[in-house]
Parts: C-alpha cells; structure tokens; sequence
C-alpha cells in the first residue's frame, strides 16, 4: 500500500481465525485510510500476515528486514511480538507494537496500544485535582487489576493522596459482596471509590456497597475506560466519573471507516491509522533515518485519530484522556477535554 521510497513492514494476523482476524483486517483497512489522507506518495506499506502465530511473527519480521523495511508496525498479541522482537533488535530495527502486554516493550519495540496506566492516571489526578484527596478502591482479581491497583497507588503517592484500603474480589455477587463489606468502613471514611472494572461490576459493587451501610450519597464514585460500554443506568452511579478517549473523535474515524469498508470497526482500529500517520510524520521530517529511539521517544509525542500520545524509553506510551461524568440513565457527558499537547509542547 502506498508509492513512497521509505518501506514499512505491517505484521498482522489476516488469517487467523475469529475475533483476531477481524482486528487483522481493521488495523490494515485502518492503515489504508491514514495513506489516503495524509498522502501514499510518502510510504510504503508491506503487509504480512503472522496468522497470529509467534513463530509465523517471527519469519516476517525476518522478511521485513530482508526487503529493507525501514520500520515495522505489528504484530499484535504479546508472543508475537516477543518472538519478531529478537530479529528486530538483531537488525537494528524499531518496532512499534499494538500488544498491551508492557513486558514485551522495551530494547526499540514501542507500544501502540491502549496501555490501562494512563486511563488510571488521568481518573485519579482529575478527582484529586477536584478535592477528593482518600480513596478506596474494589479490584477484580485479575492482572488487569492488579495494574490498576499499582498505578492508582503511583498517582496518589505523587499527588499526596491516600489510599484507605483495596479489596480484591472474584467475578460473582458472593464475592463481591465479601469485598464489600471487608471494605465498607473504610469506604464510609473516604472521598472517592475507585472501581475500574466494566461490564455490571460498578452496579453490582454499588448495590452491595449500600447493603453493607455505605452511604455513597457522599462518594466520588470512579472508574476507567471500561465503563464506556458498562451498565451504568443505577443512579448511584450518576455523577460518578472515569477517563476515556475523546468520543468525539473515535467517532468521527469509526463514521468514516464504515463509509469506505461498510462496517463499524473496534476501537482498537484507531491504532492502525494512528501508527501509520506517526510513521507518515517522522518520514516527511527525518526520511528513512528517523526511526531512531530518539525520534521515537519525542516528548512531544504524535497526535492521531486517539488524540496525542508519547512513547517512553521503556516502550510503554502516555496518551491524553477526556473525562466523562455519568448522568441519569447511564448518559455520559464530557467534564473535562483530552489535552491538545503534553506540557505545553
């Protein structure tokens, strides 16, 4: 795809079956559309398909760098991109990744994708920066959580907050209702409740916080990015809020890819058009030679259709989250816009 002298190599699982072929096809259609608007006469694009196997990742990372590919976006799952990543880094080559797995970032692989630190960040610094200064916190006991946990403890250590206590619990309603009530005084002493789980956990935790005596009337209720597509009808749950994406814009990139493929894409195939303009911009800036740690590692970062995002030195990235507040009804409304720039930058 495109007509330009730079080559890019783009490993995705085309043909591997169900939902990861599906997300195959979106971040290359994704891809497809970033050339026709920011110009295919500046790259091109070499697609190869992993199948989403490790060891298929790892023989196209090694045709990419055979061809010339002066950079790869992809693969996708984390044991593909731990196995393209040793070919890469032997050849010098960066590698800009779409796993959310960070133990696979590191050593010139950078990780396109939708890391849950920032979401927890902007979540809590917000409500800090409103004068919820306690928390508690009720964590599913998965490593997502455990994510979470650790970055909702980074962000109030460097703010000055407190986190009262967290509670782990299983996903069934006995479970949840022993973390509730394990953490209800604690939860009563606190300004903020910081659920970051979707689906109907906020409703369910809600409901079993209120028959342990937890007067949530009084409570900043929290969550992530996850409540965009959670049932948040219970009013308990109005007024609450949690960092996402600038919908607005998501929405804009999903109306106009279904004008041109006929179908709605995930929201993950944002990342697609936003690796390829990234690499469309360092190209127009640099040329062959930009795709250098120092290049990539920018602290002013990219913008795309995901808003603004940066790279560190350790692969992982930062973007910049809205904040929704919920309404009656389960409606969302936006309190507080993504920011245009990191730092002023």
């Amino acid at each position: 795809m495109g007509t330009g002298t730079v080559r890019a190599a783009m490993l995705l699982p085309l043909s591997a079956t169900g939902n990861s072929g599906r997300i195959g096809t979106e971040l290359k259609n994704a891809a497809l559309l970033a050339l026709e608007d920011l110009g295919p006469q500046n790259i091109e694009i070499v697609v190869k398909d992993t199948a989403g196997e490790p060891a298929e990742a790892e023989a196209m990372a090694t045709e990419a760098t055979a061809e010339g590919s002066s950079v790869v976006l992809g693969p996708v799952f984390a044991q593909e991109v731990a196995r393209a990543a040793g070919v890469l880094r032997q050849a010098g080559k960066i590698d800009i990744a779409f796993s959310s797995d960070q133990s696979v970032a590191g050593g010139g692989v950078y990780l396109n994708s939708f890391l849950p630190q920032s979401v927890v960040d902007r979540t809590a610094a917000y409500a800090f920066g409103q004068g919820y200064k306690s928390f508690v916190a009720l964590v599913q006991n998965t490593a997502a959580g455990t994510l979470a946990e650790r970055q909702l403890r980074e962000t109030l250590q460097e703010l000055g907050g407190t986190l009262l206590q967290v509670e782990r619990y299983e996903p069934n309603d006995a479970s949840v209702q022993t973390a509730a009530a394990a953490i209800a005084a604690k939860a009563n002493e606190a300004q903020a409740i910081f659920i970051p789980d979707g689906g109907n956990s906020p409703a369910a935790i809600t409901s079993a916080l209120r028959s342990n005596g937890v007067d949530l009337s009084t409570k900043k209720l929290l969550g992530t990015a996850l409540w965009n597509t959670a049932a948040l009808g219970d009013p308990a749950l109005a007024g609450a809020w949690f960092a996402d994406l600038d919908q607005e814009r998501i929405s804009a990139f999903k109306a106009r890819y279904k004008e041109k493929f006929g179908a709605e894409p995930s929201t993950n195939a944002v990342l697609g058009y936003d690796s390829v303009a990234l690499a469309i911009a360092i190209v127009r800036s640099h040329g062959p030679v930009g795709f250098t740690p120092g290049v990539i590692e920018s602290r002013g970062g990219f913008t795309g259709y995901g808003g603004v995002f940066r790279f560190g030195h350790d692969g992982s990235n930062q973007r910049a989250y809205a904040v929704y507040e919920v309404e009656a009804g389960g409606r969302r409304k936006l309190v507080s816009p993504a920011p245009t720039s990191f730092g002023g930058s």
